[in-house]
């Protein structure tokens, strides 16, 4: 995680350059979440406020880290410990770095699984995220062939099998609810 969360002074690597951690590091990532995810229900309910809510990530990690910059970054450092965090899924595909993306949001995850929600969206799909930049990412970056079971992109999508769909976002105070759920959710639910 530290290797990624550097909201600051972040440098992105060439695009399509060879991805610096290992493959059994991301794997092993992956089955930690699962291990998580497999427990939590298929709709998170009540989280309470304050809560940052993010949209379509899909690859863009400097703007991922530029959010974390401006409104601070969900670490011991910075605001987990009084904000909760709703990703609202489509985290790969589009842009050129969909694993620094998906690996620090799983580092996240597993570092602050109570604070740390990660929905899925329609690119969470082995279907849509092998055509749309995450398959052809891995294939170059990890050197892997990603139609082998024992790929990073077969596993991380095995990971994406087990996001929840949705989220309820709840102020007892007020009794207001903000119902948290991407616009499509793939074909493999």
């Amino acid at each position: 995680m530290k290797a990624l969360l550097k909201p600051k002074d972040f440098k992105l690597p060439p695009l399509l350059s060879k991805f610096p951690i290992k493959r059994e590091d991301i794997i092993e990532l992956a089955t930690e979440c699962i291990n998580i995810l497999a427990v939590q229900p298929i709709v998170i309910r009540d989280i309470k406020p304050p809560v940052k809510v993010f949209g379509s990530i899909h690859g863009n990690f400097a703007d991922l880290m530029r959010f974390f910059d401006i409104w601070k970054a969900p670490n011991d450092h910075g605001d987990i410990h009084g904000f909760d965090y709703v990703f609202m899924g489509n985290y790969v595909d589009r842009g050129g770095y969909s694993l620094e993306t998906i690996c620090l949001l799983m580092a996240l995850k597993l570092k602050y699984p109570k604070q740390i929600f990660l929905l899925r969206g329609n690119h969470e799909d082995k279907n849509v995220n092998r055509y749309l930049g995450f398959g052809e990412e891995c294939a170059k970056r990890l050197e892997e062939d990603i139609t082998q079971p024992g790929s990073v992109f077969n596993k991380i999508n095995e990971m994406f099998d087990y996001l929840p769909l949705a989220a309820i976002i709840s102020d007892k105070s007020t009794q207001n609810k903000v119902f948290c759920v991407h616009g499509g959710i793939g074909t493999t639910v």
